[in-house]
C-alpha cells in the first residue's frame, strides 16, 4: 500500500490565519449617486451587487447630477442632494427606499449632505464653483417636514459642512479659500473662523472634513495640497498630513484609530494612522477616486470612483486593516456619494 500523501499543513495554516485577519463585509445596503445618469444605486454591502436604482432625473434629457448621501442616525431615513436645475434635498424611507418628501433649496447648488448627530438637522452647502469667489450659503433643514430654517452666508464654494459630535457647531470648508468657517448654535451663524493660510495663492482647496471624537479637533482635506489638515480647534493650530494627490472625502474610523482618504487624482486610498504607525497607501481600480464611507466599527471602507471619459464609474469595499479588495462593482458615470444602510 502507498504511503499516504503529506498535506502541507502549514501552508493550509498559513491560508486560515490570512483568511481570520481579513474581515468580512457586513451585511446590509450601500446608496451611491451616480451623477451623469441621474440615479441612486443600493447595493448588497457585503458582495456588491446591485439590488435596486433609483431615478433623480426631475428634467430628461439633462444632467441633474445626484451628489450627496447620508442616512440618519436611527436608519429610518435616508437623504440625498440633487445638485443642479433645481438643487434639492430628497427624503426616503430605508424599508423599500420609497421617496417621502422634497425641498428646493435657495442655493445655485448643493453638494453633500450631513445629519446633525440626533437626526434633526440637515446641512446642506452650496458648491457654486462657478460664482467667482462670490460667497456661498449653507441651507440648514428641518428633517422632519423639510423646512429650511436658515441658509447662513459662509464663504466661497462651500463643499462640506459636517456636524461636530455634539451637535453645536458645524464646520464648513471653504474649497476656493484657504479654510473653514464654524458655524455656532443654536442659529448656526458664523462664530469663527481659521484660514489655514495667509497667501491667498497658496489654494490650498479645503473640501471635505470630519471631527474627532471628542469635537477638539478637525481633519479637513486639501486637495491642493495632497494633504490633510488637522486642526486644534481650541488654539487654532494645525499640523499637516501627506495623503496622495488630491483628496477628495475623509472618514475616521470608529476607534479613531485610522484617516480613511479618497485621493482623486492618482487613484489611491490612503490609510493614514492616528495612533503611530505606518501609512498605507491602496490602488483603487478606476479613475478618480471620490467618496468614503465605513461600515460599522473600524473593518471596512467604501470607497467611490468617478471614472472617466472612457470607463464607467463605480464603488470598492476595502478591508482597512489588511487594505485588500474585498468586492468591486463598475456602475454609473460620475459616480460620487456612498453611505452605509444597515439591514
Amino acid at each position: 500500500m502507498d504511503a499516504p500523501a503529506r498535506r502541507p499543513w502549514g501552508l493550509l495554516l498559513a491560508v486560515l490565519l490570512a483568511a481570520a485577519c481579513e474581515q468580512a463585509p457586513p451585511a446590509g445596503r450601500l446608496l451611491v449617486t451616480s451623477g451623469f445618469t441621474d440615479q441612486v444605486f443600493v447595493l448588497d454591502a457585503s458582495t456588491g451587487t446591485v439590488l435596486d436604482s433609483l431615478s433623480m432625473d426631475r428634467r430628461p434629457g439633462e444632467r441633474d447630477e445626484p451628489h450627496g448621501v447620508a442616512v440618519a442616525p436611527d436608519g429610518l431615513h435616508w437623504y440625498a442632494t440633487l445638485s443642479h436645475g433645481e438643487p434639492t434635498l430628497w427624503k426616503f424611507e430605508s424599508e423599500g427606499n420609497r421617496l417621502v418628501g422634497r425641498v428646493t433649496l435657495p442655493t445655485t447648488g448643493a453638494s453633500r449632505v450631513r445629519l446633525s448627530p440626533d437626526g434633526t438637522l440637515a446641512a446642506v452647502p452650496d458648491y457654486w464653483r462657478a460664482g467667482y469667489g462670490e460667497p456661498g450659503r449653507v441651507a440648514i433643514v428641518r428633517t422632519d417636514d423639510l423646512t429650511v430654517v436658515g441658509t447662513p452666508e459662509v464663504c466661497a464654494a462651500p463643499h462640506d459642512a459636517v456636524f461636530s459630535p455634539d451637535g453645536d457647531r458645524i464646520a464648513v470648508t471653504c474649497a476656493q479659500g484657504a479654510g473653514v468657517v464654524i458655524l455656532g448654535a443654536p442659529a448656526f451663524v458664523p462664530s469663527a473662523r481659521n484660514d489655514l493660510f495667509a497667501d491667498p495663492e497658496a489654494r490650498p482647496r479645503p473640501m471635505n472634513a470630519t471631527w474627532t471624537d471628542d469635537g477638539q479637533r478637525l481633519l479637513v482635506s486639501l486637495m491642493g495640497r495632497g494633504s490633510i489638515a488637522d486642526i486644534d480647534l481650541s488654539t487654532g493650530e494645525w499640523t499637516e498630513i501627506p495623503s496622495g494627490a488630491n483628496p477628495a472625502q475623509i472618514e475616521m474610523t470608529g476607534d479613531g484609530g485610522w484617516i480613511v482618504a479618497a485621493n482623486r487624482g492618482d487613484r489611491s486610498l490612503s490609510l493614514l494612522p492616528m495612533n503611530g504607525g505606518e501609512p498605507r497607501t491602496i490602488t483603487i481600480p478606476g479613475a478618480h477616486p471620490h467618496g468614503v464611507a465605513l461600515g460599522p466599527g473600524a473593518a471596512v471602507a467604501y470607497v467611490t470612483y468617478e471614472g472617466d471619459v472612457n470607463t464607467p464609474g463605480g464603488v470598492v469595499a476595502v478591508d482597512i486593516e489588511s487594505g485588500s479588495i474585498l468586492w468591486h462593482t463598475p456602475l454609473g458615470s460620475y459616480t460620487l456619494g456612498v453611505a452605509y444602510l444597515g439591514g
